[in-house]
């Protein structure tokens, strides 16, 4: 079990996120919000101290829910992010990888420290207040035809400010785990930026694993004859451990 920092919540503090299921990764479908808080819903824990449990992962703003995400990465996957963009001008795949921590690291040391008053709001210079939207917040404003609109109006508290003026200070006090990536074309020579997302790309990793997963459910279950089920119950690392293990003893025969 794992105890990651939360700030940006109602209540500042910790949550607790346990390790990662064959069975958690494959109820991921899709990148989208409600994917992301579904599978906290699944990992989170209901320890002594948590200020978000199992079933409540939409209370998290986007900023706490990235960063739980972000840890969960760390953990489970390790601390380089490996993609294959495309150039957009020759359509060839090219290798780009960077740190999560010195990404994480940086994204913090711009964030503004600005304090919060009593009700958990912020304020502009010209006296709108303002709070940041939970999971919750996001997923009703999704329903809506302008949702980025709709989920600003629904966070304005007070005061005469603009939504452009309202989403560029909740980026300021509560900044994404996201980034633009500078990178060139090996092939072509062009240079073109690279958008990079914790949630679309820890879970499109999910899923693009999920032919990976079964292969590794057909070894494990012919050379331990254990269920589905039993595999998919044990934790990630625990399976790649046992698969690792089936397939030195296949490599020594």
């Amino acid at each position: 079990m794992q105890r990651v920092p939360v700030t940006y919540c109602a209540r500042p503090g910790w949550v607790y996120v346990r390790c990662l299921r064959g069975d958690d990764e494959e109820s991921v479908d899709s990148t989208d919000t409600l994917s992301a808080i579904a599978l906290l819903d699944r990992l989170l824990v209901d320890a002594p101290g948590a200020v978000v449990g199992p079933g409540a992962a939409r209370a998290l703003p986007a900023a706490d829910r990235d960063r739980v995400l972000a840890a969960l990465y760390l953990r489970e996957i390790g601390g380089r992010v490996e993609s294959s963009p495309v150039c957009p001008v020759c359509r060839t795949a090219f290798d780009l990888d960077f740190a999560l921590g010195a990404l994480l690291a940086a994204i913090d040391a711009e964030r503004a420290a600005v304090a919060r008053d009593p009700e958990g709001a912020y304020a502009l210079a010209d006296g709108t207040r303002f709070r940041l939207p939970s999971g919750a917040d996001e997923l009703i404003a999704a329903g809506e035809p302008a949702p980025a609109e709709a989920l600003l109006a629904h966070c304005r508290l007070s005061g005469p400010g603009g939504a452009a003026e309202i989403a560029a200070a909740m980026q300021q006090v509560a900044p994404l785990v996201e980034a633009e990536l500078d990178a060139r074309c090996p092939s072509c020579g062009h240079a073109h930026a690279v958008r990079f997302d914790i949630q679309s790309f820890l879970l499109g990793l999910l899923i693009a694993e999920r032919r990976k997963r079964i292969g590794d459910v057909h070894r494990l279950a012919r050379s331990f004859g254990w269920s589905l089920t039993e595999i998919l119950s044990l934790s990630r690392a625990q399976r790649r451990v046992h698969v690792e293990l089936v397939d030195r003893a296949a490599g020594g025969r």
